[in-house]
C-alpha cells in the first residue's frame, strides 16, 4: 500500500475536480480513470516485485507468498477508489462515502470473525483485508455502471489533464504525509523508546479533533469544484467557519478531558502524554483548518499552493526538532510541531489571499454580512 500511495499521483482529487467542473464527460473520465488505474497497477506490481524480495527476505516463504498475493490485488484497491471519486465529482456523497467505507468495514467484520474463531492466522487477516478491496471494487463499478452509465469514450487530453492536476495535489499529499510524520521519525533516532511512545499517544489523541475538518474538506472539494468565483469562495467560507467552531469546541473539551482519556484509555503509564497533548492542540486546530483551505485551493484550480505551505512547515519542523529535542525531549517536539502547523496555516492564508482572492474576511464572514460591511466602508 505504501507503493500504491507513491504511485497515486493525486488522480483521486483530479477526477473529482474535472467531473465537478464538467471539463470532460463522465464517460471520458471513467475511460481515463480505468486506463490510468491499469497503468498504475502495472507499475505497482513491477515495483513491488523488485522490492518485496528485499523487504520480506528474512520472513518465511508463506509470508512472502502473502506479500505477492497482496501486491497483485493492489490495483483492485486503486480502481475501486476511483469509482468513489466519480460520485464525489457529481456530488453524490452518499455513494462516495459508502464505497470508501466498504474496505475498512469488511476488514473489521473479518477481524471480529477471526477473533471469535480458531483460525487466527496471518493469511486469514490478509484475506479479510483483500476481500474488503474486492467488495469495494465490485460495488463501486456496479454502482457506477448503474447510476452514471459510462461508455468507453477516449479523449486524448483527458489523461494529461488528470496527471497534470493530480501531480500538483500529489506533491501536497506527500508533503503533508511526511510533515506529520517527520517528528516521530526524528524522535525515534534521538530519544528513548518510552518518550517516543508518549509522544505518539499525544499526537494520536490531539489529531482526533480534525475528523470533522477532514469531512468538511471533502465536501468543499466536491461542491466548490462545480462552482466559480464568489460561489466557490462562499462554499469554502462556510466549511471554514463550521470547522473553526467545531475545532474550538473540540480542542477546548479535549484540553480538559485529556487527563481522564489518557489515564483510562491508554493507562496510567502514559500520563506523561497529557502535557504534550495540550501543547499539540493549537497545531491540531491549524491542521484541521488547513484541510478546508487545501481542498478549497484544489477546487479553485490551484492544487499546488498547499505544497508550498507544507514544504515550509516541514523545513521548520526538521530544524526545530534538531534544536529543541536534544534539550527538551518529546515536549520540545510537541512545541515545534504545534508551531510548524501554525506557520503552515499562516502561509496558506497568505497564498489564498494572493492567488485565490480569498482573504480572512471571506473565510470568517457570511457573504451577506460581508457585503453589508463593505457597503458601510464604501
Amino acid at each position: 500500500m505504501g507503493i500504491a500511495t507513491l504511485f497515486a499521483l493525486g488522480i483521486n482529487q483530479a477526477l473529482t475536480f474535472n467531473v465537478g467542473r464538467r471539463a470532460f464527460t463522465i464517460s471520458e473520465m471513467a475511460t481515463a480513470a480505468t486506463t490510468l488505474g491499469a497503468l498504475q497497477g502495472a507499475l505497482i506490481i513491477i515495483t513491488g516485485l523488485l522490492i518485496l524480495p528485499h523487504v520480506l527476505g528474512s520472513y518465511s516463504p508463506s509470508v512472502q507468498h502473502l506479500g505477492r498475493v497482496f501486491l497483485f490485488l493492489t490495483p483492485v484497491a486503486v480502481l475501486g477508489v476511483y469509482t468513489s471519486n466519480l460520485f464525489q465529482g457529481v456530488q453524490d456523497l452518499l455513494r462516495f462515502n459508502a464505497i470508501r467505507v466498504l474496505p475498512p468495514a469488511v476488514y473489521l467484520t473479518g477481524l471480529v470473525g477471526i477473533y471469535f474463531s480458531h483460525s487466527r492466522t496471518l493469511s486469514a487477516v490478509i484475506f479479510c483485508q483483500l476481500t474488503g478491496y474486492v467488495v469495494a471494487f465490485a460495488v463501486g463499478w456496479a454502482q457506477t455502471i448503474r447510476r452514471l452509465r459510462p461508455r468507453w469514450r477516449w479523449n486524448d487530453s483527458a489523461i494529461p489533464n488528470l496527471v497534470s492536476f493530480g501531480c500538483r495535489t500529489h506533491a501536497t499529499g506527500l508533503a503533508n504525509y511526511f510533515n506529520q510524520r517527520i517528528d516521530q521519525l526524528i524522535l525515534s533516532l534521538i530519544v528513548p523508546p518510552r518518550q517516543l511512545g508518549l509522544y505518539a499517544v499525544a499526537v494520536t489523541l490531539s489529531t482526533s479533533v480534525t475528523v470533522f475538518s477532514v469531512a468538511a474538506g471533502i465536501v468543499t472539494l466536491s461542491h466548490a469544484s462545480s462552482q466559480r468565483g464568489d460561489e466557490a469562495k462562499a462554499t469554502i467560507g462556510r466549511s471554514f467557519r463550521a470547522s473553526l467552531i467545531w475545532l474550538l469546541v473540540a480542542c477546548g473539551a479535549l484540553y480538559w478531558l485529556a487527563p481522564f482519556l489518557i489515564r483510562h484509555v491508554f493507562g496510567p503509564a502514559f500520563e506523561g502524554s497529557i502535557f504534550a497533548c495540550r501543547i499539540l492542540l493549537p497545531g491540531a486546530m491549524m491542521i484541521g483548518l488547513n484541510q478546508v483551505l487545501y481542498n478549497g485551493s484544489s477546487a479553485m484550480g490551484r492544487p499546488g499552493l498547499p505544497s508550498i505551505a507544507e514544504g515550509i512547515s516541514m523545513a521548520v519542523t526538521a530544524i526545530g526538532l534538531y534544536l529543541l529535542v536534544p534539550h527538551y525531549g518529546y515536549i520540545g517536539a510537541a512545541i515545534v510541531s504545534s508551531m510548524a502547523y501554525t506557520l503552515s496555516f499562516i502561509v496558506m492564508l497568505v497564498l489564498a489571499q494572493r492567488y485565490l482572492g480569498l482573504n480572512i474576511l471571506d473565510l470568517l464572514s457570511r457573504p451577506d454580512s460581508l457585503a453589508q460591511l463593505r457597503g458601510k466602508t464604501n
